[in-house]
């Protein structure tokens, strides 16, 4: 774990706005990684977060997560209110995006790389992703090491779709 720290240390920065993924403690208890395009919101520094002995600290970050949006003057985005769906129904979930680098709009992201994803993907073996949105299904395209589900991105996805793909992984398990 500490290689790993260490190697994302050296991609995202330390201290980072960069949102390389979250989750539920650690990463290795993460069978299922939700994966869109990029974050659109931060949440503060990423490494207060993270602890190598206990892994991601999400109820701290998503405290503020929520935060930063009420002080953009947005609430949780269709994207979030989709994925706290998928997660109180499917647990050791992971979020992460094929770019850490946040911002509002597709259009908008700064000059990123996939770096941080790779390393993850390359260090933690999902059994289950879901890909949801075109370029994040492009991305892992080759990906055979366990089932990818592809999706519409989750911003404009019904909660029919996400009823959908959770019932795909209760039937795995």
């Amino acid at each position: 774990m500490i290689n790993f720290e260490t190697q994302l240390a050296e991609i995202i920065g330390r201290p980072s706005n960069q949102r390389p993924f979250v989750c539920n403690g650690s990463a290795t208890a993460c069978p299922v990684w939700v994966v869109g395009y990029n974050p659109a919101t931060t949440g503060g520094d990423w490494w207060r977060f993270w602890s190598k002995d206990h892994g991601f600290d999400l109820s701290s970050w998503r405290d503020d997560y929520d935060s930063e949006r009420t002080a953009r003057g947005k609430g949780a985005s269709a994207t979030r209110r989709r994925l706290d769906r998928l997660t109180a129904n499917v647990s050791g979930v992971l979020e992460t995006n094929i770019f850490a680098t946040p911002s509002t709009e597709m259009a908008n992201m700064p000059n990123s790389n996939t770096d941080a994803f790779d390393l993850l993907l390359a260090t933690f073996k999902p059994r289950v992703i879901i890909a949801h949105g075109v370029p994040a299904a492009r991305h892992l395209e080759g990906w055979s090491d366990g089932k990818l589900i592809t999706c519409p991105h989750l911003s404009r996805a019904g909660y029919s779709v996400v009823d959908a793909v959770i019932e795909q992984i209760q039937s795995r398990r």
